[in-house]
Order: structure tokens, then sequence, then C-alpha cells
């Protein structure tokens, strides 16, 4: 959709589904925070949103998955190959605009009390954070296909080869795994700082912090 494009209104039948699950979706957390991850059952969930078990496993699969969340999917690739072949800024704040882009036709249903809620319980129970970091790393190796083909393109039109093609590869794996460390560890603060800032938009927030890391670099801090 583009930005000149009318939103879709949701149909009831969809706006049900989107309710019920928010509703079983809040009764999750709540119960979760009240007792503890480990200690909430489906059961307990399914009593209080007042579904069946079928009705939960169908809108989430797992307990887990209330609090992780689904894996999204791919970056749709006419967002992949803007990032690889536009003619845009620096990587990192191209990065940042590429997965705002592939976010933009995602539901915004989580309110920030709900994030604060999930992050509590990720920090509070190993394997919700296990799970967290699997999921993480599993982007992780996407990213970092992305931006090497980004890297590569870059090099190939400039008909510029940075030495040997065998140190080539070894300069360009470290440029792409430095590069994606950094995308993840903006990505983490503004996640985490406009949870406590609802009032900023994420768009903001990510522009904010390449503008305050380009002025590192250029103070040579």
């Amino acid at each position: 959709m583009s930005r000149t494009d009318t939103p879709r209104t949701p149909g009831l039948r969809e706006r049900k589904r989107e309710q019920l699950h928010a509703t079983i979706e809040q009764a999750a957390l709540d119960l979760m925070t009240r007792h503890g991850y480990q200690d909430v059952t489906v059961e307990m969930i399914c009593e209080t949103a007042q579904v069946s078990r079928r009705t939960f496993f169908n809108y989430f699969g797992s307990k887990e998955a209330v609090v992780i969340g689904h894996d999204p999917g791919p970056i749709p690739e006419d967002v992949q190959e803007a990032f690889v072949h536009g003619p845009r800024g620096s990587i990192l704040a191209d990065l940042a605009h590429m997965l705002l882009a592939a976010l933009e036709e995602r539901p915004r249903h989580i309110s920030p009390e709900t994030w604060r809620a999930r992050l509590e319980l990720i920090r509070s129970d190993p394997t919700l954070a296990k799970a967290l970091a699997d999921q993480v790393a599993a982007k992780n190796d996407d990213l970092e296909a992305l931006v090497s083909r980004r890297i590569r393109t870059r090099y190939a039109a400039s008909g510029m080869t940075p030495g040997t093609a065998e140190t080539a590869e070894v300069l360009i794996a470290r440029q792409t795994g430095f590069i994606v460390a950094m995308w993840w560890g903006i990505a983490r603060y503004a996640i985490q700082t406009s949870v406590e800032n609802p009032e900023t938009s994420t768009e903001e927030l990510i522009e904010s912090l390449l503008d305050t890391f380009t002025l590192i670099q250029e103070a040579e801090l």
C-alpha cells in the first residue's frame, strides 16, 4: 500500500477476530504478570478469556507465542530490492527505513502497556529470553544476507574490489556483521525508549538515534 492509498476498513468478521485476539492476549499477560510465566497454564488463560483450547491454539499456537509474538515473515521483495539498489543515504538509515516500511502493513494493536508487560516477562523468564533470542537470530541471518547483497552491489557499481577475491570476502563479511550488530543495538534501544515515551513514533525515534550516531562520528568520540 502506498502512502497515498486509502487504508482499508476491516470487515465485521475481521474486527471480531482482532478483538478476540486482543482479549486472549490481555488475559494471558494479566495472568502471567500476577503469577509468573511458568505458573500460568493454557487452561487458566482459556478460562479467563472464556475461549476453548482449540480457539486459543488457532490464534496463538503456544503459550510462548502470546508473549514473543509470531514470526512476522520475510520482508517484502520490493522493499528488499529498494534497500539493495535504491540511491538513498547511509546503510544504517536505509536499514531503518526498510524495516519501518516492512512494518507499515502490519496491525499496530499492541499498546505501550502491553509491550511493557511483554518486556518484563521476557526479562524475568530464561525460557522466553531464549525464545526471543532464537527469533532474533533467525532475522539476523536474513538481514546479514540482505546487507551483504547491498555491499556487493555498491562495490560492483563503483568498479572497486577491496583487495583480492579472498580478502574481499573477509572484508565484506566483517562489514556485514558489524553493520547488522549496530542496527540491532539501535533497534533494541529504540524499542525500549519508545515504550517509555509512547508519544514519540518509532520512525522519529530511530531518525533521532541515527542523527546522534552521525554526531558521534563527526566528533570522533
